[in-house]
């Protein structure tokens, strides 16, 4: 009787370096595939099709897909930094205009965010391409909201509430963007709600 069959056997494609998500750091890794073998009498003897590759860690042993590979934490940062500063800027312009309290409050709350100033001409520059795109807080939220954790909704939340808020009292223009954001974002009302009468509270270390 003759047995014939496939199996799949794993090799290493090739060393290299990368961002492992679960050491948080840099390490070596193992670029690994899954090529599949016909076999006869299970011996493997004719390469067939590649199954899959992934990117193994040596340090923790946990596996992920190839794209990892490409994965820069400092990219992404810098992404998410650019899209935050995006979010204050519409918000201070929901109104029409960015006034100083505004300025001011996108300035202190980027620091907060980033460690680093931001340059007055790089601010000036975000303002005028908000003022160019012709878009608003919501429809621009819109096109990220779907990549952000439950974290991310409310930091953004409180990014437009205090920057829309930072002169005093909200005017039309914010509290029509603000009332529609729970909607885009994809928060519970209740919880939304809840949200904002927190932010609405006096900072006991004003």
């Amino acid at each position: 009787m003759i047995i014939w069959g496939s199996r799949g056997l794993t090799s290493v494609v090739e060393s290299t370096q990368f961002h492992c998500p679960q050491c948080s750091a840099n390490r070596s890794g193992n670029l690994k595939q899954v090529r599949n073998f016909f076999t006869l009498y299970f011996i493997p003897l004719i390469p067939l099709n590649v199954a899959g590759r992934f990117v193994e860690c040596t340090s923790c042993g946990g596996t992920f897909a190839e794209e990892i590979l490409s994965y820069d934490p400092e990219v992404e940062q810098q992404e998410t930094n650019s899209h935050l500063l995006r979010v204050m800027v519409m918000a201070a312009l929901a109104d029409g205009q960015m006034d100083d309290a505004e300025r001011g409050e996108i300035q202190k709350q980027y620091m907060e965010l980033t460690g680093l100033p931001i340059p007055a001409a790089t601010l000036e520059q975000e303002t005028e391409l908000a003022h160019q795109s012709k878009a608003d807080l919501n429809s621009y939220v819109g096109k990220i909201a779907g990549d952000m954790s439950p974290h991310g909704k409310a930091l953004v939340v409180k990014l437009a509430f205090h920057t829309m808020s930072a002169g005093g009292d909200l005017q039309p223009g914010h509290q029509a963007q603000l009332a529609k954001l729970s909607t885009t974002l994809g928060i519970p009302q209740d919880q939304y709600v809840e949200l904002i009468n927190h932010l609405s509270e006096p900072d006991p270390d004003a």
